[in-house]
Order: structure tokens, then sequence, then C-alpha cells
């Protein structure tokens, strides 16, 4: 038992090194699970619950969301957080929460839109993109 207890200590302190890589899991932020904090905040916790649901969209629907819905859903994080800096109200954890899974959905989906817009201007013919080794095109006579 006392190894059990060890080992799950181990992986606690192990999930919140990992964690601490990119929130900073602030207590009175963070959910709490038996007592224990829990290795990323309510927002954190928001946009990786958003991001899986993005995933499960792309497998059951196979396209993104719409971009205008995802650009427009996806802002209400960022002004939340300028709400916030300015000192205008402290966002309760529920509200956190709500607008990380908004932005792993649709934060992501913009992101996501973007990369295939810029995937579709590299991979175009004629855009400066390619090397001229590999432009095709007619051989001229005595090139080899």
């Amino acid at each position: 038992m006392v190894l059990l207890c060890a080992v799950a200590h181990s992986l606690y302190r192990v999930a919140m090194f990992i964690g601490s890589l990119w929130c900073h899991q602030r207590p009175e932020r963070s959910p709490h699970l038996w007592g224990m904090q829990m290795p990323l905040c309510w927002r954190c916790t928001g946009i990786l619950a958003g991001a899986s649901l993005l995933v499960i969209w792309l497998f059951t629907r196979k396209r993104l969301p719409p971009l205008i819905a995802s650009s427009s859903l996806a802002l209400l994080l960022p002004l939340d957080v300028l709400i916030n800096s300015l000192g205008y109200a402290d966002s309760a954890n529920a509200r956190r929460l709500v607008t990380g899974v908004l932005w792993g959905v649709f934060g992501v989906s913009v992101n996501l839109h973007l990369a295939r817009w810029c995937y579709g201007l590299w991979a175009r013919p004629g855009t400066g993109f390619q090397s001229q080794d590999s432009a095709p095109g007619p051989v001229k006579d005595g090139a080899v």
C-alpha cells in the first residue's frame, strides 16, 4: 500500500510538472479533485477539452467549423482576458472554463483554417514558393 501511494504521488508530481510547462496552476483558479489540485487551471482545462471536442468534430463531420463563426466565438477568450487585465471584472472559474472550451474548439479551428490557407499558397504553382528545379514546364532544346 505504501508503494502504491508513493507511485501515485510520483505520478501526480510528474503531471503537475508537465502542466506547469504551459499553465500558471494558481490554486484559486484550478479544479481540485479529492482535495488535490489538478495540473491545469480552469481555462487550460477548458482549452484541452475544447481541442478534444474539435478532434471529435473533425472525425465525425470531416470538415472544420465555419471560419466566421469560429473567429467570433474564439474572440471571447481574449476579450475575457482583456476585461480581467483592465480590472473591470474578475472572471469566475465557470466563465474561465467556458471561454477555454470555446477557444479550444474555435481558436484551434481558426488556426487550422489559417494553416490550410498558407499550405494552399505554398502548394499552388506559380506562387514563387516552389524551387525552379521542381517547377513543371517544357524542356528546352539541348537541355539534359
